[in-house]
């Protein structure tokens, strides 16, 4: 009986810890940061000043929040799309036993162990409009008129840097990807070869199903990444020139931090928690639900 109590308590020592981290480091701050999205607050101050819906108002009444929006929806329709399949299509070249596979899978790995602040140094340094690789190699083939001022144009840096991204986060899909391929029954894919089914039909029938589970956590993980964007852009151009790359993250980190505006600041937070929440939950219990009745099927 003694045994059976001390177990209980062990049981729930390690259950409380990480409960409380996650009240203490999450649930609190959340909670912190919706009621401080209904005060104004400089940051400094010990005072803070109730004013109700004020900070939601001058929020959606600003063009500069709408173009922020506007560009976290392209960072988020960028990352469910080409990080995935071009992840996806380098594992299945990959799975094809190619000589060298795993120099590869390493090759295209590295890249996402790098902080974002050092991908931002190394893609800086590409894109520097005089001196920088991409430039210098248009003018040595001949095409210098092509030369750009990659991350100086408004209408081209949201691009450059979603660019940078990519060869940044494929790695990541890849390497999901040929963990789900290794994983694939092979009697399932023989019994398709032997039926006389195409590399197309095998695909799409077969290996497509058996991928859902790393398919639903490559595209969680980064439609979560795409709307919390902050380092690479920030350390690359700061949300300019003017706002042509903000994204509602740097938007909140200079109106807090910049501008003392903390009120805003978290109503700007509480805005990015909610769109997350709505763009994210629905599709993780959607795909979850279709994996569920697959493994129960």
């Amino acid at each position: 009986m003694r045994l059976e109590t001390e177990k209980k308590l062990t049981f729930g020592a390690f259950l409380l810890i990480p409960l409380v981290c996650i009240l203490v480091f999450m649930v609190y701050p959340i909670g912190k940061s919706i009621v401080l999205s209904f005060h104004r607050w400089d940051g400094i101050s010990p005072e803070t000043t109730y004013v109700g819906l004020r900070n939601y108002s001058r929020l959606f009444a600003d063009v500069r929040f709408w173009t922020a929006v506007s560009n976290n929806a392209r960072w988020l329709a960028f990352s469910l799309a080409l990080p995935t399949a071009l992840g996806l299509a380098l594992a299945l070249l990959i799975d094809q036993k190619i000589k060298g596979e795993s120099l590869f899978q390493t090759l295209f790995f590295i890249p996402y162990t790098i902080t974002p602040v050092a991908v931002a140094s190394v893609w800086r340094w590409l894109y520097e409009p005089r001196n920088g690789l991409f430039n210098k190699f248009l003018q040595l083939i001949g095409l210098a008129k092509y030369r750009q001022i990659w991350i100086g144009d408004p209408s081209i840096a949201t691009y450059s840097i979603m660019f940078s991204s990519l060869w940044w986060t494929t790695g990541f899909a890849l390497v999901l990807y040929i963990s789900g391929l290794r994983n694939i029954p092979q009697e399932l894919l023989e019994s398709a070869t032997v039926d006389g089914a195409r590399f197309s039909q095998r695909f799409r029938f077969v290996m497509l199903p058996q991928l859902l589970p790393s398919t639903i956590v490559v595209l969680a993980m980064s439609g979560i990444s795409a709307l919390r964007v902050f380092d690479l852009i920030y350390s690359l151009t700061g949300g300019g020139p003017g706002y042509a790359t903000e994204v509602l993250a740097t938007m909140m980190f200079d109106v807090s931090f910049n501008r003392f505006e903390q009120g805003m600041g978290s109503a700007i937070a509480v805005t990015l928690f909610v769109l997350s929440a709505v763009i994210i939950l629905p599709y993780v219990y959607h795909t979850s639900k279709n994996l569920e009745d697959i493994t129960n099927g």
